[in-house]
This record gives C-alpha cells, structure tokens and sequence, in this order.
C-alpha cells in the first residue's frame, strides 16, 4: 500500500468515526431517551422502541425529535416516553449528510378515539369575542387540530371539555399522513350530551356519505357549450384533480373536502355559478357549473 492509499484509508476511517461522533448525542447527550410506539394490529398490540433525542423549543408545543439514520418513524405516528406524546408531522431534511434524522412532532394535549392528537387555537390564552349590536355574543375563535388520518370527516362535532366544535374544513396535503382540522364553535344536543357526560372528549359523527353528482355537459343545440354543467344548490360536486390542483373564482363555494387527488365541493344557495380549474394528465381542465 502506498503512501497515498495509506491517505484515503486514514480519511475514510476518520469520516466514519465523525458521523459516529456527531450521531452520538442522540445516545449519550443530556435529551437522549427511548420513546414508544403503541399500535394494536390484528387484535395484537405492537409496541416499537427507538432511542431519541427530543428538544422542546421553549415555551411552546413543538419538539425537534433525532433518530439514527436507520430509525425513521412514519409522519402521523405516535411517539411518547412517561406521560408525554408526540405526533410526527414533519421529517426536516439536513442538506449535509448526516448519520442521524430529524423531525418536527406536536406535544399531544388531548385523546380521541384512544388515538393522541394536538389541540390549540390561534392564540393561546385568548378569547375573543365579537358582540354585534348587543344582539349575540360570537366566538372567534378558530381553533386548529391535528390528529392521524381517518378519525373525523367533514361537519362530525367533537367536543372537548364539554366545548362541541364543528369540522369546517380539512388539510390531507400539507403532510401526507396527517390531517390539520379547521374547527368552529357549534352546538349539540342534550341527548348527546347526557349520553357523554363523563366523557373529557367525544365525538358525533355527522354520518354523511359523499354521493358525487353524475353531470352531464349540455346539449343546447342553439348555444352548445364545452365543460359546462347544470347542477342543483348544495349538490355535492366530486372532482379529480392532481397534486391537490383546485382554484376557482367565486369564493363563496363550500370546499368540504380537498385531498392530493380529490376536491368534494357545493354550490350554496345565493350562488349561482362557479368556474373551476383542475388538473388531469399534467393539463388544467376547466368546467363550469350553473347551479339551478
């Protein structure tokens, strides 16, 4: 071996014992610890142990979580240690290569259907409320969560702290494997109510199936008309789309659902049109409807 393989095999063995020496907090560093993951498949409960390093930014909800390279833990996923859970929202990929990974997780602050998710409005500690003539108090609140997906669906109510809140809308894009809730105050029944009374958090779904309306474009001899079509007031409209591609013009439009290759949307009544624009095969497509 000469001198200058004697070089490279001296580098290559100090690179190693670097990436050993950088990755080496996630072990032995004053944060380190082992956190859990708790799922139940097929009537058996898996639990799955990793080491971690977490660092909570200070006075807030959110940590940084590192893993060895050959830990990665799945965006939605659960993650706790004592009495603490994090739900995975985001891996924060380091430009350098390094022998360790790197999340963005949420402190879990509430339980729904025994599943761990993030709760908080705009503003912690903050009220506000509108009062309109004297006539009516309105919150304004317009408070976030974050939960796996499949726990609640368009208008299903959960309460919290014997508080009901109305599902407005839904973001499945941002994250792939999370769902971000867009909530608003509601009300619900005193039957339901009384049913729960010694429930913290519950849930009445809204039990809605989304039935996508069969549109035909139109067949006016006189005025023929590409991509429009005739549909009725509060018709559930379903469109394919790619890469969540949806805009259209008239923002009064209720968009009840909008995933990477779907948009669930109506036309409420006071409105009578809407252009839109999706997108198939790579091209943007765009349709009219006429709500009658």
């Amino acid at each position: 071996m000469n001198s200058f393989e004697r070089f490279k095999n001296r580098n290559r063995q100090r690179m190693v014992a670097n990436n050993n020496l950088n990755t080496s907090f996630i072990f032995k560093g004053y944060p380190s610890t082992e956190i859990k993951n708790k799922i139940v498949k097929d009537n058996v409960l898996i639990t799955t142990t990793v080491n971690a390093t977490v660092v909570n930014e200070q006075e807030k909800d959110k940590a940084y979580i590192y893993t060895m390279i050959g830990d990665p833990l799945d965006i939605g996923s659960i993650w706790g240690t004592k009495t603490l859970h994090w739900i995975i929202a985001e891996e924060i990929i380091t430009i350098k290569h390094v022998h360790y990974r790197k999340y963005l997780a949420y402190l879990c602050n509430i339980e729904v259907e025994n599943t761990w998710g993030y709760f908080k409005g705009p503003e912690k500690n903050y009220i506000n409320i509108k009062n309109e003539q004297g006539a009516s108090l309105e919150s304004l609140q317009k408070p976030v969560l974050v939960l796996p997906q499949g726990i609640l669906g368009f208008e299903d109510k959960i309460v919290i702290n014997q508080r009901p809140w109305l599902v407005q809308e839904w973001d499945a894009i941002s994250s792939p494997g999370i769902v971000y809730y867009s909530l608003r105050a509601t009300t619900i029944s005193k039957e339901v109510a009384e049913e729960h009374k010694n429930d913290l958090v519950y849930i009445e779904y809204a039990h809605k199936e989304i039935t996508p309306v069969i549109i035909e474009p139109t067949q006016d001899p006189d005025e023929p008309e590409d991509n429009v079509y005739y549909i009725g007031h509060e018709v559930e409209v379903e469109l394919i789309t790619e890469d969540g591609y949806f805009k259209y013009d008239n923002k009064q439009i209720k968009v009840k659902q909008r995933t990477a290759n779907k948009v669930v949307f109506i036309i409420p009544f006071g409105v009578d049109k809407v252009t839109t624009e999706t997108k198939e095969g790579g091209e943007i497509v765009t349709e009219t409807f006429v709500a009658k």
